[in-house]
């Protein structure tokens, strides 16, 4: 096999793991799309356990860089760690790029999920709190959309499972900045056993704006 062929086949292993972890617009990455579609499982138990898409998208990645190192007869160490941190620092840099220059609208939005929580406190059959969501806005305009919990099934056995939190509120972005929205909620506690406070993280969200509509 020539060295040509070798670049070829590197590139697009390589190529491959990138697109596999895609995650633009949508936060489901293109990979979990691809193995939903064909039929396989993405996890080894359910929803949880072994991610059968990570594992694969590493495997590309390893045999790219492998083979890309056996096609290079200078500096081979030197290029193959630079392609491994391409391979992972340049979908980010590229989905920014776009959502600054041509993404409009909620598309230009980018949500923080670590930087996010909802706090709440339960008194009597009421619960009150606030949910901080950091969203960073990369566009020129003023953005202004709406938002969902989807991930509510983390939730099954309280009062959180049907705790519509954001509902119809109007939230607003400013344009070329990161900011943490509070949104504050009052909601009744069906849930007798519900605890009296506490708080809960790694949100997905569903962002709405017109006819737009994303999981970020």
């Amino acid at each position: 096999m020539s060295r040509r062929q070798r670049f070829a086949i590197a590139f697009m292993l390589i190529t491959s793991t990138i697109i596999l972890n895609w995650s633009y617009p949508d936060a489901k990455a293109l990979g979990v799309r691809l193995f939903q579609w064909i039929g396989l499982p993405v996890w080894s138990q359910g929803s949880s356990g072994l991610n059968y898409v990570g594992i694969t998208s590493i495997l590309l990645l390893l045999a790219g860089l492998f083979t890309l190192r056996t096609a290079l007869q200078r500096h081979a160490r030197k290029i193959t760690l630079l392609a491994l941190i391409l391979s992972f620092w340049l979908p980010s840099q590229l989905i920014v790029a776009y959502q600054s220059v041509w993404a409009k609208g909620i598309y230009a939005l980018e949500y923080v999920k670590e930087g996010s929580r909802c706090n709440y406190k339960k008194e009597e059959d009421r619960v009150t709190g606030t949910c901080s969501l950091t969203f960073v806005n990369h566009s020129g305009q003023d953005i202004l959309f709406t938002s969902s919990i989807r991930n509510r099934d983390l939730h099954i056995g309280s009062f959180l499972e049907s705790l519509d939190i954001l509902g119809d509120q109007t939230l607003t972005m400013p344009p070329r900045q990161k900011k943490t929205l509070n949104v504050a909620f009052t909601k009744i506690a069906a849930d007798a056993r519900a605890s009296a406070s506490g708080a809960f993280y790694g949100l997905e969200l569903t962002v709405k704006s017109d006819e737009q509509e994303r999981d970020v």
